[in-house]
């Protein structure tokens, strides 16, 4: 699974790891991948990997036919969440998420496809994408225009590709999180204010967690559960669905 390392990755990783299953981590920071790994057991292998390096993937793959011959699931988790007034927003902000939010997706379902065939051939039920996505990529959401593009472009794709392999044995399906509360490193850029300041973090966790009927931000071990269960054998059934996990925020 991609962005391993951290948040949503690393306890999906880990819940996986507690079901059986063989985990392969990956995570531009290599470290975090590494010791997510070591923590999902000896069976468990780390890849420093950048899911924008197309060469990238096509190394990750290799390795992982050379050591396992197949694949049987693929998180692609990996992504970055840049927040600013939309009529402030150069269009790099747009390329940026694009290239690690859309075309890692792309590329990630386009590698693994030859391993997740190989682990039918071989027996399997079938294999499994969980493409994680966004709430944001459904709804609005103040100085996420750029964000809410690449989001809703990734529900996009997974529907089509979930559409185009059903006959395969390939199921496609994708997660929409809403706020959850991770640890707030690279992979997230705080909104600003009407002066351009940015909002502190506790600030802006506070407004949302204010805006969800729960009253509470999600965990990553809210998300962890869903795409653990996509990555089963009892969601055998399931292709092209949705799954939005976010305390009724998109209830109203």
């Amino acid at each position: 699974m991609t962005g391993a390392g951290s948040g949503i990755g690393r306890e999906t990783a880990l819940t996986l790891a507690r079901s059986g299953a063989t985990v392969v981590a990956s995570d531009i920071n290599g470290d975090g991948a590494r010791e997510v790994a070591e923590a999902c057991g000896p069976s468990a292998v780390a890849f420093d990997h950048d899911v924008t390096d197309e060469a990238g993937w096509q190394s990750c793959a290799e390795a992982i036919d050379q050591r396992f011959g197949h694949l049987d699931v693929l998180v692609n988790n990996a992504g970055i969440m840049v927040s600013r007034p939309f009529s402030e927003a150069p269009v790099d902000i747009l390329r940026r998420q694009h290239q690690i939010n859309v075309e890692s997706v792309y590329i990630g379902m386009q590698v693994a496809e030859p391993l997740m065939r190989a682990a039918i051939a071989k027996g399997a039920v079938g294999a499994s994408i969980i493409n994680v996505a966004s709430v944001y990529g459904m709804v609005a959401g103040a100085q996420f225009a750029a964000y809410s593009a690449t989001k809703g472009a990734v529900r996009a794709l997974s529907r089509a590709v979930a559409f185009e392999w059903a006959q395969s044995g390939i199921r496609v399906n994708c997660v929409l999180p809403g706020p959850v509360q991770t640890n707030l490193g690279a992979d997230w850029e705080p909104p600003v204010d009407a002066s351009g300041n940015p909002i502190p973090p506790d600030v802006a966790l506070a407004g949302w967690a204010a805006m969800i009927p729960m009253k509470r931000l999600g965990l990553a071990g809210d998300i962890a559960p869903m795409i653990a269960f996509l990555a089963s054998d009892g969601a055998a059934f399931v292709t092209g669905a949705e799954f939005v996990a976010d305390g009724g925020y998109t209830a109203a």
